[in-house]
């Protein structure tokens, strides 16, 4: 099986049609991010911001200090010598490196709760991990917007366990059965993208943010976004290819039509497969 084949069944129309009622009333809980987490996303966008600016931001916030640190000295960062302070890390790891860090943290411990689905819901924060890691590793290849890229990368599927908290709330107006994970997939399938494009507009993050959730599945409807779009796209599919341990690289569909629009060559897809075990690593850390 292609890698690509990601199909799940189709959502029951009934069901469908609960949920679209629920998104039209507006009865969609989205996660409200803390202050000193938005702040931190809006520096790493912000040229002017510095170490010392972007250290006192994290210090802010003793629980994404503690994280940050806790990630900095991981093996998947290899520190030289343990990193004792944000100061160091920023310093050590450079500002790219601790931003994607601080929003790794910030939203593994927002959005991807769901009680009762831990397993499920741990499975799709790695895969989110893998595709951030995955669309920096795209990105710098192409010699593109590397910290941008992660974001789109980590975000990708913010929607789904927004979708998911959102969908047991209607079924358990009708029945006290456990859902079965493949119809809670169904349901994520068909609304995630439409539900972490409202997430990115509530959280005021750019614009082409927005565009990278909303199309990650066709990026060619991102119109002046697409390229951000189409890394998240190929990032998605590699993050999914990379944490099947089954698969080899000729697993991977060599032929898709993103590689051909991000103007990747074959010798650079290949470069991006071998990296599987190296993203892998760095992934975990946030995990």
């Amino acid at each position: 099986m292609k890698s690509t084949d990601l199909t799940t069944p189709a959502l029951p129309k009934v069901l469908r049609d609960l949920f679209e009622a629920k998104l039209a009333s507006g009865d969609i809980e989205l996660p409200f991010l803390p202050d000193t987490p938005a702040r931190v996303m809006a520096a790493c966008n912000e040229e002017k911001c510095d170490a010392r600016q972007l250290a006192e931001l994290i210090q802010r916030d003793q629980a994404l200090a503690g994280h940050v640190l806790r990630v900095s000295n991981s093996a998947a960062y290899a520190p030289k010598e343990p990193i004792v302070s944000l100061q160091h890390a920023v310093s050590r790891l450079g500002m790219g490196t601790i931003c994607e860090i601080a929003m790794a943290v910030s939203m593994k411990g927002r959005v991807f709760r769901v009680p009762g689905y831990q397993v499920k819901i741990r499975e799709m924060w790695q895969h989110s991990a893998i595709a951030g890691t995955y669309a920096k590793e795209i990105a710098r290849l192409r010699r593109f917007n590397v910290e941008g890229a992660f974001m789109g990368g980590l975000l990708h599927d913010v929607g789904k366990p927004i979708v998911m908290t959102a969908f047991l709330d209607i079924l358990a107006q009708l029945t006290q059965e456990r859902v079965p994970v493949r119809l809670l997939e169904s349901a994520m399938d068909a609304f995630h993208e439409r539900v972490g494009a409202m997430l990115i507009e509530n959280w005021s993050l750019p614009r082409w943010v927005h565009a990278a959730i909303r199309h990650h599945h066709d990026y060619t409807q991102a119109e002046d976004y697409a390229e951000e779009a189409a890394t998240a796209h190929l990032a998605d599919l590699l993050a999914h290819w990379a944490f099947d341990v089954r698969t080899t690289a000729e697993d991977f569909d060599h032929d898709l039509p993103v590689l051909v629009d991000l103007n990747l060559y074959s010798d650079q897809l290949e470069l991006l497969l071998q990296r599987r075990g190296d993203v892998l690593e760095i992934a975990d850390a946030f995990t």
